[in-house]
């Protein structure tokens, strides 16, 4: 029954959302991770918006760059390039979690009205790069799943 109960809360029930995507051995890829909100209601009120990432110890760096797309139908409702950090000052992983892989969530935008226009899609792309490269790192190793969650605002 509580089982039952845990799994319910997860789902997109008009007070919010959560998905996640895993990523390939290759790394997280410069392309686009696109969540379809399309069938998913929300009530007209405030949402806060996070991005939720796994990573492991093969990570190689201490931030992470990412650029965060909300559309609805062919218009963006909202855009940014963002940085987090992903670890402390003496190397310790941010985020929590016993094992080698830690999650941070990681906020992304507060008070948003959700429109009602569809397709509603988040796209999230990583955006980093080697220093001294003027090309991006095309697949970032350590990061292993990728996601959003959107939570009713109180």
């Amino acid at each position: 029954m509580i089982v039952l109960l845990l799994g319910l809360g997860a789902c997109s029930n008009g007070s919010g959302y959560s998905a996640y995507q895993s990523i390939s051995n290759e790394g997280m890829a410069s392309t686009p991770y696109v969540f379809d909100l399309s069938d998913s209601s929300f009530e007209e009120k405030p949402y806060n918006f996070y991005i939720r990432l796994r990573n492991d110890n093969s990570y190689a760096f201490t931030n992470i760059f990412l650029i965060c797309t909300l559309k609805a139908g062919n218009e963006f409702v909202l855009q940014d390039t963002l940085e987090y950090a992903m670890a402390a000052p003496e190397g310790s992983w941010l985020g929590k979690g016993f094992t080698e892989v830690k999650e941070s969530k990681l906020w992304w935008k507060e008070g948003v009205e959700i429109p009602s226009k569809k397709p509603l899609v988040i796209e999230l792309s990583q955006a980093m790069r080697n220093n001294g490269e003027p090309l991006g790192v095309k697949a970032l190793k350590g990061i292993v799943s990728v996601g959003v969650s959107i939570e009713a605002q109180e």
